[in-house]
């Protein structure tokens, strides 16, 4: 199912670009990540790679952007795999600013029991800055969940993170790259789960 949404978004968005001018890109990316749980009484931390990518369309002041990533996080232990993805509506407020809000869920996949999903509806606030024109520029993105649940004990949830980095353009060129830094954390009752991430992406804008 999330295979064929992603099939259609870059269908749609690559057909709107070539008809009515939205500027599409696309990437992939790699992301060792730390996941760390807490509840009352037990402690855990599991680490992988997070394989994924990602979609972004604008037109003037609109953009809409999808992530999808999955990989296998383990310790010592145990191991279970993990899926994440988002979906956001935003709108460019200043060139520099753009606020987003829209569904950011992850599922932890553990053999021989049901699946712990985080489903969170955030608003996102994101501000980038120039280091060097046309070629490197800085960005930061924080954002707080509005609402969401946890699905293995069924409550309701909140949560909230940051992801800070850099973004590489060549000039005159459709191919770029991402270096960031993410942290992020889900609450629901007595659980605690914080994730942290540095994801090195590399993408292509095609040339109209």
């Amino acid at each position: 199912m999330t295979r064929a949404v992603v099939l259609v978004f870059l269908a749609v968005t690559s057909t709107a670009q070539a008809q009515s001018g939205w500027k599409v890109s696309f990437g992939v990316s790699g992301a060792p990540e730390i996941a760390r749980s807490r509840t009352l009484t037990t402690r855990e931390r599991v680490s992988g790679l997070v394989l994924g990518g990602e979609a972004v369309a604008a037109r003037g002041h609109l953009v809409a952007r999808l992530r999808y990533g999955q990989g296998r996080v383990t310790n010592d232990t145990a191991g279970r795999d993990v899926a994440e993805g988002e979906a956001l509506l935003g709108y460019k407020a200043r060139p520099w600013l753009t606020v987003w809000f829209g569904p950011h869920a992850r599922t932890f996949v553990v053999p021989g029991q049901s699946d712990r999903r985080w489903l969170l509806w955030s608003g996102r606030v994101t501000a980038r800055g120039t280091l060097f024109p046309e070629r490197v520029s800085s960005f930061v993105e924080v954002w707080q969940g509005v609402t969401g649940s946890l699905s293995r004990p069924s409550e309701s949830a909140s949560g909230g993170g940051a992801e800070a980095g850099l973004d590489l353009r060549l000039t005159r060129r459709p191919v770029w790259g991402r270096l960031a830094y993410r942290i992020e954390q889900g609450r629901a009752g007595t659980r605690r789960e914080t994730v942290e991430a540095i994801t090195l992406t590399i993408g292509v804008t095609p040339l109209p």
